[in-house]
């Protein structure tokens, strides 16, 4: 009786112990599990950021390039704004473009003088003419010389701020061309050339000093 009564208890005592073990071991597959996820989870998001890190590091080359090509554009700019040599006269600031070739058509001049918020240059007075005749170079042969902002309309010779012309200091005044230049070698009142618009050539731009 006293052995049954033994056995029972020892029974008891390793069913308790083999429950204990059995939740024991419960909670550590839970656990487990747990940390599987939360190692799934690190290796998801150190993955990401190697992805973020790839991205940063592509993003960083593209601004280092991007850099290189706005410091070779301002250089390029620099040298630009040296060659348009700029000079302040009366109440306007000029724009004599001296740039080597390819030279630009009447249209093209006009278009460039206009990106700069300044207009194709309007000559109204002898003194503006000797100004404009005495800063302009020869360059190229004779014909070659620098757009104005002035051309026949209408058969209407017109400047480009819509006032009629009234000087007409022209080289070749029987030409039936439309587009008007003035050119380095020729007399102070005989320097405006008559000529086609394809005509490529250097040219002025002019701008109000106040608005400049």
């Amino acid at each position: 009786m006293i052995e049954l009564m033994v056995i029972c208890v020892i029974w008891v005592a390793v069913a308790m112990e083999s429950k204990k073990l059995k939740q024991n071991l419960s909670d550590l597959e839970a656990k487990t599990e747990q940390l599987t996820l939360e190692k799934r989870d690190l290796q998801n998001q150190t993955e990401d950021l190697r992805m973020n890190m790839t991205k940063l590091d592509n993003q960083n080359q593209d601004l280092r390039m991007n850099m290189t090509k706005l410091q070779n554009r301002n250089e390029q700019l620099r040298n630009y704004s040296d060659k348009l040599n700029k000079i302040l006269f009366q109440e306007s600031c000029y724009f004599f473009y001296n740039l080597n070739p390819p030279w630009k058509t009447w249209d093209q001049s006009r278009q460039f003088c206009q990106s700069m918020k300044s207009d194709m240059v309007v000559i109204s007075s002898l003194e503006e003419q000797t100004f404009i005749k005495n800063t302009i170079t020869y360059y190229h042969d004779t014909w070659h010389g620098y757009w104005i902002g002035l051309q026949k309309v209408n058969n209407i010779w017109i400047w480009v701020d819509g006032s009629p012309d009234t000087l007409g200091y022209w080289n070749n005044p029987e030409s039936p061309e439309n587009f008007a230049l003035i050119i380095q070698n020729a007399t102070l009142t005989q320097s405006w050339y008559k000529t086609i618009n394809g005509f490529r050539n250097r040219f002025i731009c002019e701008i109000k000093a106040l608005i400049f």
